[in-house]
């Protein structure tokens, strides 16, 4: 009898091995997504502070804007929602606290801003220049 071909439990050793290789690749595409999501939200958090405080030293009497009214006054490029390309994200920046440099003459003020950022995956919230966390206002609408 001519036997060419494989056998049964030799296919199913195959399955079963590029089934493991499968869900290893996939695990490791979830976590690189989720690392370069949070690292494009960062981005986007610095970006806005930086374009809020040029809007900040243009406006000097307003402590609060929006992230619409960056890129709508070119401070700001649009922020893309990294998980879903269709949507943008919005938010604010306000002005958190001030500090005084007291050295010379003339003081010069050290801002914090609070960078709250709503994305289609929840809202994120960062103190800058420190970047530390803060809580996302739930009474914020966009």
């Amino acid at each position: 009898m001519n036997r060419k071909g494989f056998t049964m439990v030799e296919l199913l050793g195959a399955v079963v091995i590029l089934g493991i290789l499968m869900s290893i690749g996939i695990a490791t595409y979830a976590g690189q997504r989720n690392r370069s999501a949070r690292k494009t939200y960062n981005l986007i958090h610095s970006g806005a502070a930086s374009a809020a405080e040029n809007y900040f030293m243009d406006y000097p009497n307003e402590d609060e804007v929006t992230i619409e009214k960056l890129v709508e006054d070119q401070y700001l490029e649009s922020a893309k929602d990294p998980w879903d390309g269709d949507h943008k994200c919005i938010g604010k920046v306000e002005i958190s606290s001030t500090e005084s440099d007291d050295d010379d003459d003339e003081a010069l003020e050290l801002h914090n801003y609070k960078v709250q950022l709503k994305c289609i995956k929840g809202c994120t919230c960062l103190v800058y220049p420190d970047k530390t966390p803060c809580d996302c206002e739930d009474e914020y609408n966009g």
